[in-house]
């Protein structure tokens, strides 16, 4: 978004830190400021840039360069905007000049400063626009429901990562030790080792995973496999 927006409010407003200076000021932010939360289990990485604008400043337009080196990095884009500076033909005109550095991204709008204006005007004026979000991030109105925007995203499949992470040093040995009997399997299903032979690794493999889930015992997983296909006598 433009500068003085709010964007570095809402940071602070997400990380409920004051970890971003706000000023009346347009262009305090010239660098990024980044950092993690875990939202629901989840880890997210929120990243406050500089505000696009055209200006003569040096280091104000390398700080736009790193806003749009940080767009091109992330999965997600919160489009920020002032709803009692900014018009509807405005923030059109900002979303199809975007349309090249988001392709592939899943965007967000969000329209800021809710609590200054009359909200039902403000609502009627920009209701057109797709996967809009009124927010207060002053008052931190609807930040909660942002952040169960951004969950259900994930939950739903929307948002990927290509590196799954565990952070759990038990769940680490466990998974580790149910893949090492895993590829025993794999190994000795290429070179045809009996299914007795095979039957011992999964059982190993399921037990270690069951240190993890606790759902399923390895008696009914073995059972279901030996029923359903034949890798052995």
């Amino acid at each position: 978004g433009e500068p003085n927006v709010g964007k570095s409010t809402l940071l602070n407003a997400l990380l409920n830190d004051n970890r971003a200076i706000v000023s009346e000021i347009a262009g305090t932010t010239r660098d990024t400021i980044e950092d993690e939360i875990i939202i629901e289990g989840l880890s997210f990485r929120f990243i406050d840039t500089a505000g696009i604008r055209d200006t003569k400043d040096s280091i104000e337009t390398i700080g736009i360069e790193k806003t749009f080196e940080k767009i091109n990095q992330a999965k997600v884009v919160l489009y920020l905007f002032d709803v009692v500076t900014t018009s509807f033909e405005k923030v059109s005109a900002d979303l199809k000049n975007l349309e090249e550095q988001i392709k592939g991204k899943q965007l967000i709008v969000v329209a800021n400063k809710m609590d200054q204006g009359d909200v039902p005007k403000i609502k009627a004026n920009f209701g057109d626009i797709e996967n809009l979000l009124f927010i207060s991030a002053k008052q931190k109105e609807n930040i909660q429901y942002l952040k169960t925007l951004l969950t259900d995203k994930v939950n739903k499949g929307i948002l990927s990562n290509d590196d799954i992470i565990v952070s759990n040093s038990r769940h680490f040995e466990a998974l580790s030790k149910a893949l090492s009997h895993i590829v025993l399997v794999q190994d000795g299903l290429e070179v045809g080792v009996s299914g007795d032979l095979l039957a011992m690794d999964i059982r190993q493999s399921l037990y270690h995973l069951g240190e993890i889930t606790g759902e399923i015992t390895t008696d009914d997983l073995l059972d279901s496999i030996f029923r359903d296909f034949c890798i052995g006598k």
